[in-house]
């Protein structure tokens, strides 16, 4: 089967952006009214709980981007028999993955109380929260998770998007009702697995409806079964130190600083996070194509395509950088108030956390879609121990900086050069050297643009509503206006212009 790139992409951001833009806007809403109604404590602890689920879910070992790179071969050869056994082997080992999560879960929660330095609310049991927390992510397991790998296969994300969205919002919304009726935390985090239940369940039965002829039957061969768990190793040390940058964090912060300090962390990262999920959509409706195109054109092809999407992400990168470093604290201001506002160091440290990982984020997007996850086996590890130790080291000395700085030393030294030299050396087999080049023009060009936009901000006065909308429509301008001067000659522009034309194009097509 040939997918249609293009068009499954256009659909894919499409339904991607509306999804992802309701599911900012409701939790958005919900964090809002439990900071007004029950405090700020309260959602430090759905972030340290979410946090330490995240590192539970290391179990799962990177198995199902092993699955679905698996099945990129035997979709475009229609090869069934083959998907429906790999289909049957991620069903058998995702019930043993959540029987592992569950127990392990269970073994640990004596520690819980250990995680939060300061006090708690006094009318909250932490293990009943943390059982139904654990249970939120065994139940993804048990109930039809594996079948999502159907659609990222077949680069139908946008179903996933479209499911996501209704039950985000009906999910939402009786949050935001029962807090306010009843300020009941414990009534809150109830609803939490009955919508991931909902979520699996729709999605399975459209998984059933879209592909009938893929069902749970047969079994893989010993050399694939050996080349998917060749896979899962390599992913297996990407997996832990993803874990590692976005949940140990959170940890460490609960375990050093404090419920509140932890509260206005996952404000500030809520924002970055929401924004990272725009344009993430963009990579995970275009990461399925690619892995296609990798199948069926040759590299130097794919090169061309890799230079102009990191130029098409360093722009849009570039651009959300700057918003975040002119619009943060007078947000942050207006929604929760000056007591939950970090300095103005910290801020723009975590717009670095935002900018340095996300620049680069294209050679991930390769390395996956190439499956070089046992080349890169070892350079997430070094990256783990060094964010670890930085975290608890730089933490006691400076405070919440050091634990974004150890953040920022790991993607600076270790990630962006590693990662890239596994991807150019092993797909590519080419010279890294024009990516770094490209790279460092377009970090070169946000700080100088943004170090311009952020000046001329600065002479809005007004620390209200109507100040915050001026300042948005001066990082409208600005900034795109900025970079179309400085890069409309090039050829990187040329080629994500016919690109982004031809999106459009398949856009107003109706989809078949």
């Amino acid at each position: 089967m040939v997918i249609e790139r293009t068009k499954n992409a256009a659909r894919g951001i499409v339904w991607g952006f509306i999804e992802r833009g309701l599911s900012v806007l409701l939790p958005f809403a919900t964090r809002t009214v439990m900071i007004k109604v029950l405090g700020a404590e309260y959602l430090g602890l759905s972030s340290l709980f979410t946090s330490i689920l995240s590192v539970l879910s290391l179990t799962e070992l990177g198995l199902g981007s092993a699955i679905v790179f698996s099945m990129y071969e035997p979709i475009a050869r229609d090869d069934n028999d083959l998907l429906c056994a790999l289909l049957n082997t991620y069903r058998k080992i995702y019930y043993v993955i959540g029987t592992i999560i569950l127990l392990i879960g269970l073994i640990l929660s004596p520690i819980v109380p250990k995680l939060i330095t300061g006090s708690i609310p006094e009318d909250v049991n932490l293990y009943a929260l943390y059982f139904v927390y654990l249970l939120n992510t065994v139940i993804s397991y048990y109930l039809f998770a594996y079948k999502t790998a159907i659609f990222s296969a077949y680069q139908r994300n946008d179903l996933i998007s479209i499911r996501s969205m209704i039950v985000s919002i009906a999910s939402n919304t009786v949050k935001i009702i029962v807090l306010l009726l009843y300020k009941n935390y414990y009534v809150y985090i109830a609803i939490i697995p009955l919508a991931t239940v909902l979520t699996n369940y729709l999605n399975a039965r459209m998984a059933s409806s879209m592909f009938p002829t893929l069902k749970c039957r047969g079994n893989i061969t010993q050399q694939m079964a050996l080349s998917i768990k060749k896979r899962v190793v390599g992913l297996l040390s990407f997996k832990i130190y993803n874990v590692v940058f976005t949940s140990v964090d959170t940890i460490v912060v609960s375990l050093f600083l404090g419920l509140v300090p932890l509260a206005i962390y996952n404000n500030y990262y809520y924002i970055q996070s929401s924004i990272t999920g725009f344009i993430t959509i963009i990579m995970t409706s275009m990461i399925a194509g690619i892995g296609n195109k990798m199948v069926t054109n040759c590299k130097e092809d794919n090169y061309v395509d890799f230079r102009k999407f990191v130029f098409m992400n360093g722009w849009i990168v570039s651009w959300c950088s700057i918003c975040l470093v002119c619009l943060y604290q007078h947000f942050m201001l207006i929604w929760v108030g000056e007591e939950l506002v970090f300095p103005v160091r910290t801020m723009i440290l975590m717009t670095l956390y935002f900018l340095i990982p996300r620049l680069t984020t294209m050679t991930y997007t390769y390395r996956e879609a190439a499956g070089l996850w046992w080349e890169d086996r070892f350079r997430p590890i070094i990256a783990t121990v060094t964010n670890i130790v930085g975290n608890l080291l730089l933490v006691k000395l400076i405070g919440m900086d050091g634990v974004i700085i150890s953040t920022l030393i790991c993607s600076l030294f270790i990630n962006i050069p590693w990662g890239t030299i596994i991807l150019f050396k092993n797909y590519f087999k080419r010279s890294a050297a024009q990516y770094f080049i490209d790279i460092s023009v377009y970090f070169a060009s946000t700080i100088i643009v943004g170090s311009i936009t952020y000046f001329i901000c600065n002479f809005v006065d007004l620390y209200n509503l109507g100040g915050l909308m001026i300042k948005c429509i001066i990082c409208l301008v600005v900034p795109n206006v900025c970079f179309f001067i400085i890069y409309n000659r090039t050829g990187q522009y040329r080629l994500s212009k016919q690109f982004v034309c031809s999106l459009v194009r398949k856009c107003k097509k109706k989809p078949v």
